[in-house]
């Protein structure tokens, strides 16, 4: 059968991303879902079932990354890969591909018994595709959660790290996000008002909130629970954030105050970034290099890499894809490039 549609699934624990390519490498669909799996498989088994009504076409060939099997509704690892490919060869069939680390695309059945070359391995894949186009630089994936620092050098990926846990060991991930990460987990510490004082150790607010008031996120990017429950307006987000100082809003009229701690907040994250990302530049033998951005947080990435003054390349630059399509395509890099690997593996 001649394949031409190749689709692409980022299984995270958070989101389920996936991208649709055709055999010429254009971006013909690209979309993320909310799939909150610590609430259980069911909202992964839907949010599948949903898109595979909307993109119901012919000639298609599914390849799959997952990073969800750390969530912890799996007593380890390797029940929550194996449970997820489950999932996939119910709804998707057992013709399809997983993406592994050393091997590449390959079919994979249940009882496979090297899982950790399946679990995690979003960002090699994408960084892989990226070292494929560019020659040298970092692939940087600011996404809600995490951030993947990855480097390559002369068109091949030199990450020192393998796993989750050697990667954090290198900076090469960096549990820092955009939308999902708590504000406690920036700092312990705020300015605010001309005053440093502690912050709550509570999940009274999360990195959404600052960036939904100083203006970074659009209505489409943040599709989890806010931490209180309540909506997702700026007013709302001010509210979170002073309960991260013991106080509330009301007592300080001037908003100014808010986007101050915001603007605050923001700087803490990018000087985690930055550290980490020279960290990881640190690593690489020429200094003659690029950042590739990708994620909801790549802004991030084009202020530091103006700091720096290391040359930009957007992920969304590296393919056929056309206006309407870029924002989500760099968020969902993982889909993306898992598409096109497929797309290039048939070609051969």
């Amino acid at each position: 059968m001649h394949i031409s549609n190749f689709i692409g699934w980022d299984i995270g624990g958070a989101h389920l991303k996936v991208a649709n390519i055709n055999s010429d490498g254009k971006i013909m669909f690209v979309e993320q879902h909310a799939t909150p799996l610590w609430k259980g498989l069911a909202t992964l088994e839907k949010a599948f079932i949903s898109i595979i009504e909307k993109i119901s076409i012919k000639n298609k060939l599914h390849s799959l990354t997952m990073t969800a099997e750390l969530t912890d509704i799996f007593r380890d690892r390797k029940e929550g890969v194996n449970s997820i490919i489950n999932i996939c060869h119910n709804i998707l069939g057992k013709n399809i591909t997983f993406y592994t680390k050393d091997y590449g695309l390959k079919k994979i059945n249940i009882n496979d018994s090297d899982f950790n070359q399946i679990a995690s391995s979003n960002w090699h894949a994408s960084s892989y595709y990226t070292a494929k186009l560019v020659k040298s630089g970092l692939f940087i994936d600011v996404g809600s959660t995490t951030t993947d620092i990855i480097p390559f050098y002369d068109h091949k990926i030199c990450a020192r790290g393998s796993n989750d846990q050697t990667r954090l060991r290198f900076d090469e991930l960096v549990y820092t996000g955009v939308i999902r990460t708590p504000i406690m987990a920036l700092t312990s510490k705020a300015m605010f008002n001309g005053k440093l004082q502690n912050i709550v150790n509570e999940h009274f607010a999360t990195t959404a909130d600052i960036y939904r008031i100083l203006g970074y996120l659009e209505d489409s990017d943040d599709l989890m629970d806010t931490s209180d429950g309540k909506d997702k307006t700026i007013s709302s987000s001010i509210c979170r954030l002073a309960r991260v100082l013991g106080t509330d809003s009301v007592l300080y009229k001037n908003k100014n105050h808010w986007y101050d701690l915001a603007e605050y907040f923001h700087k803490v994250q990018l000087e985690i970034l930055t550290n980490s990302i020279e960290t990881v530049l640190n690593t690489l033998p020429n200094k003659d290099c690029k950042l590739v951005s990708a994620g909801v947080g790549r802004f991030l990435v084009k202020i530091i890499a103006e700091k720096l003054g290391i040359p930009l390349i957007e992920f969304s630059e590296l393919f056929d894809c056309d206006k309407k399509s870029q924002h989500n395509s760099n968020i969902c890099a993982p889909a993306i490039a898992i598409a096109q690997l497929s797309r290039l593996s048939k070609i051969k």
